[in-house]
């Protein structure tokens, strides 16, 4: 195989600096580190020393190798890897680096020659280390987690006094049950509130079982074989706790931009919305301080792009305010600045209109269904008219083209349901925009007013998907894939029937369906039936409050 070139082109504004600080740091390292990385596909990923990264040599250190199940390039730049980074390294005593999941080029190499990932930053194995976390902000992250405990060289399930404590969080978390077997101990919650106490109690040598002792009284925290219940832990949001020398990754990753939380929790009642539960109840972080971290954080980094980051950004109490303190600054740094999460309303097109100086912007909304009733069903209620005039207004503005985000398979629903979200995208197309219509498969999600619902399954969605594809010619439709559809909900309604499956999965095997229909198979479980099921009685998730 040729070599690949170190840096891959196209990381936006920080490019030059990001190569001229690789360069010093790359001088102090010797060439057999690198020679064996430049057969890979953006070697520049498994180098570590990007800016800002924090490294620390003092002995006795208690150190925490904070692992993502995805690649470098899809959650490098993740804003909770970035605050718990934050919060561990501040300390005097503690230390963090950070391990992903290699991409399959060198993936494959690692299996076939029985190496481990090592931390980006001192280049130690998992088994150095005091604690190693897994974060999870997506459910589908959670199907790496056999490989990644290969590729890590730790044990998943027996693991003895010399090895790692292993953790885990995230939203993900909010049902554990299907991987809880194998993790010492789970955070649920805001790892602001409980991340110190936890280092706090930990000694150098510490007996495992006395620390997870120790720790199942904290806040938020779940031992396994120790914890009965475990009540989500919510602290309030305070701008120190944010990084202003985020890490730059050393190549082009999936957001490539600043991320910078606003708020924290939802104001709305979505009642199919696990996020909504998740990160209840509502913060926000008052606008000075917002400004504070952009600049800061700007100055430090040189993205070219900053996002500011909630569930409905548009939301945000003081919103217009803080888009007219940000301008100035951002514009005198030729910085974007981008509003996510537009709600289809007046305030959403009054964003969109103060941020065009600065950039073009991409126009989603996600009001899910336009049908009156099921609106009611699951709260979230959509002005069709005052929808339609913003649209007409953003045409006359200059913008062409928009998404909508729907979902299908709600409860209660039939086709006249459908037909009325039909009739209303069609409304919209005689504006004259194009319209991108993605279609989401409705899984009832654990703690939210459905969760005992159940899942309609595969033939419904995909008769309510084709119902709108014909009726819809001429407008891009696009769909979902249904195997990761079934494992979406597998994992989010599953109990510990899903975590005997897992458990048999080989550390080195890639993740296909089937394999996984077989693991249930074997196990007397039909994954249809399953994630149709209905609930009754006690949930696999009812040991957990959020």
């Amino acid at each position: 195989m040729g070599t690949r070139p170190l840096f891959q082109r196209g990381t936006g504004g920080i490019l030059s600096a990001v190569e001229d600080h690789l360069r010093i740091f790359l001088q102090k390292m010797k060439d057999e580190d690198l020679s064996g990385l430049l057969r890979f596909n953006s070697p520049a990923q498994y180098i570590g020393g990007e800016m800002n990264s924090v490294r620390k040599s003092e002995d006795n250190l208690k150190k925490f190798l904070l692992v993502n199940c995805s690649p470098y390039r899809m959650a490098a730049d993740s804003l909770g890897g970035r605050i718990i980074y934050n919060l561990i390294n501040r300390r005097k005593d503690a230390v963090c680096e950070r391990a992903f999941l290699p991409e399959e080029d060198r993936m494959k190499y690692l299996f076939d020659k029985d190496e481990k990932v090592l931390s980006l930053e001192s280049r130690q194995p998992a088994e150095k280390f005091d604690f190693v976390g897994f974060s999870f902000s997506s459910r589908f992250a959670v199907l790496n987690i056999p490989r990644m405990f290969r590729l890590l060289g730790i044990d998943r399930f027996e693991r003895g006094r010399a090895e790692p404590i292993v953790t885990a969080g995230g939203v993900a978390a909010g049902n554990f049950v299907p991987f809880e077997g194998f993790f010492d101990f789970f955070v649920i919650g805001d790892g602001e509130g409980v991340l110190d106490s936890i280092f706090d109690i930990y000694e150098k040598g510490m007996k495992k079982k006395a620390f997870l002792e120790k720790i199942s009284s904290l806040p938020g925290i779940f031992v396994p074989r120790i914890s009965a219940r475990v009540k989500k832990i919510a602290v309030p949001l305070k701008s120190e706790n944010y990084p202003v020398k985020p890490i730059v990754p050393n190549i082009r990753t999936l957001q490539n931009r600043l991320d910078v939380e606003i708020m924290r929790g939802c104001p709305n009642n979505c009642r199919f919305c696990e996020a909504k539960r998740f990160y209840s109840p509502l913060r926000v972080l008052p606008p000075d301080e917002v400004e504070g971290i952009v600049r800061e954080s700007v100055k430090n980094t040189g993205y070219g792009s900053v996002s500011l980051a909630s569930l409905t950004t548009a939301q945000y109490p003081r919103i217009l305010e803080l888009i007219d303190r940000l301008i100035p600054f951002l514009r005198s740094r030729a910085v974007s600045l981008q509003i996510p999460s537009l709600r289809p309303n007046r305030t959403s097109f009054n964003c969109v209109m103060k941020i065009l100086e600065l950039n073009q912007v991409n126009l989603t909304f996600a009001p899910e269904t336009f049908s009156e009733k099921l609106q009611n069903t699951i709260g979230k209620i959509t002005d069709f008219a005052e929808f339609e005039k913003v649209i007409r207004d953003l045409k006359s503005a200059g913008f062409r083209d928009f998404k909508l985000y729907l979902m299908v398979g709600l409860p209660r629903e039939t086709d006249v349901d459908i037909d009325e979200t039909i009739l209303a995208v069609k409304r919209l197309a005689k504006i004259g925009m194009r319209i991108t219509v993605s279609i989401s498969p409705f899984v009832p999600a654990p703690h939210t007013s459905f969760e005992r619902e159940k899942f309609c399954g595969e033939e419904i969605i995909k008769n309510r998907i084709r119902r709108i594809k014909n009726r819809l010619r001429g407008i891009r439709v696009r769909t979902p894939d249904f195997n990761f559809m079934k494992i979406e909900a597998l994992f989010s309604r599953g109990g510990v029937e899903v975590f005997e499956a897992f458990r048999a999965m080989k550390g080195d095997e890639p993740f296909f369906f089937e394999s996984w229909r077989r693991k249930m198979a074997d196990k007397g479980i039909d994954i249809d039936e399953y994630i149709g099921r209905n609930f009754s009685g006690s949930l696999p998730w009812d040991k957990i409050e959020i």
